[in-house]
């Protein structure tokens, strides 16, 4: 149980803007146009460094789409998990050598906490981003993940369908895997989704199935695709892929809520490709960027107004969740300690 303390901080949460709504998607996204100048720059340039904590199968699928529109820029890509990223930044920085023109992570917390070493940055179309997803006017959300429930249909014949159906006994030994809660920013969301949203008594139930837990979901995404466990929560962009590949993987967004969440993403002060970061960025950012990162990797969008629908998605009985981000930051050490308790779990 809460002490009370922690009792009368979950009884404000009420009150707090945590759902999401969209206006109606559009039409048809709007197609990108950077100013010439920019282009020019970006073209003397010739290159950028994208330092990211992204899985590297959905970063390349943008750098590929990216490129079709400015072949002239090289992207580099150094890939990391999100404390190790954040290591090499701060340390690279220290010795004033950090290579990355643009820091793509998904832990807006950890972003956030170095946000001095980034340059005042806003993208063309700033005012149609949603306010509440957005933590620093440095950092903006290239890439606004989302959390679903996926299975492998030649394993499990009646899926679930909720986030509470993953407590049923039914799912139990083993046949459910977990990404360990500390893993990264992605994972704390689900789990501050979990405990707020499904109730104070989740993780116990859940962790009742005895879940087989995975360091990240890149690895637990294939062994649901192998069979080793039929059913995971797991982030769309990496399941999407695989669904549409033809791979022997399904999901569905549960009613309770969808986790999702927004990567806080910027340009160093340093950046020796500035122009370069800014085209990166700004394309990202714009309409035409957004709606790729929705069809191609099955993400969601911070933007007010969706370029086109998401897949799977149906705004009229499912509702996306974001965190607080106050609580964001200030619950994340208990709460992950109450996880790793729950699971069993020893880092």
């Amino acid at each position: 149980m809460f002490p009370l303390s922690r009792r009368a901080a979950l009884g404000s949460l009420a009150s707090l803007p945590l759902l999401v709504r969209w206006n109606p998607a559009k039409a048809a996204p709007a197609k990108f146009e950077p100013k010439p100048e920019l282009v020019e720059a970006a073209k003397k340039e010739g290159e950028m460094v994208l330092y990211t904590a992204a899985f590297p199968e959905v970063m390349q699928d943008t750098i590929t789409t990216f490129n079709k529109r400015f072949p002239f820029v090289r992207v580099r890509m150094v890939r990391a998990s999100g404390g190790q990223l954040i290591t090499r930044v701060q340390s690279e920085s220290a010795a004033g050598k950090l290579e990355a023109d643009v820091l793509d992570h998904s832990d807006r917390g950890q972003t956030k906490a170095i946000e001095d070493l980034f340059l005042d940055y806003a993208p063309p179309n700033a005012k149609d981003y949603m306010p509440e997803t957005l933590v620093s006017p440095k950092l903006w959300p290239t890439i606004t993940a989302a959390w679903a429930i996926a299975w492998n249909p030649e394993v499990v014949k009646n899926p679930p369908k909720s986030w509470m159906d993953l407590t049923k006994p039914e799912y139990g030994n083993g046949q459910i895997g977990q990404v360990i809660a500390p893993s990264g920013g992605t994972t704390w969301t689900r789990i501050m989704f979990e405990r707020q949203v499904l109730g104070e008594d989740y993780w116990a139930k859940q962790a009742a199935t005895k879940p087989k837990l995975y360091p990240s979901g890149a690895p637990l995404s294939d062994a649901v695709v192998r069979g080793e466990v039929g059913i995971a929560p797991l982030l769309l962009n990496i399941v999407y892929p695989k669904m549409q590949a033809g791979a022997p993987i399904q999901a569905v967004y549960a009613p309770e809520g969808i986790p999702i969440n927004p990567y806080g993403s910027g340009i160093p002060k340093s950046a020796r490709h500035p122009n370069a970061a800014r085209l990166w960025m700004d394309w990202n950012l714009s309409e035409e960027g957004q709606a790729d990162s929705i069809t191609a990797q099955g993400n969601m969008t911070s933007l007010k107004t969706p370029p086109i629908n998401p897949p799977l998605f149906d705004p009229k009985t499912e509702k996306l969740w974001n965190s607080n981000f106050a609580q964001y930051q200030s619950l994340h050490d208990a709460w992950l300690a109450d996880w790793n308790k729950a699971y069993g779990y020893r880092q």
